[in-house]
């Protein structure tokens, strides 16, 4: 389905061009360096499940969820 909000005109599949525009629209200033430290977290997101205990199939479902929405 589609997204119950819209960012800087899309509702269907924002990306990283809606959100730094959304960015500057509130004058967040580092938009892209914030939303690469973000990837880079989150790309290291099984190392974290692994240090606090998250199972691993959960923590495998959830993986599969972020690699998909880094692609974007």
């Amino acid at each position: 389905g589609m997204h119950s909000t819209m960012i800087a005109g899309e509702s269907k599949a924002p990306g990283e061009k809606q959100l730094l525009e959304l960015a500057n629209d509130f004058g967040v200033k580092n938009g892209s360096t914030i939303i690469k430290n973000v990837r880079t977290v989150c790309s290291n997101w099984t190392n974290y499940a692994k240090k606090t205990g998250v199972g691993e199939e959960t923590a495998n479902l959830i993986n599969k969820k972020i690699t998909a929405l880094l692609r974007l």
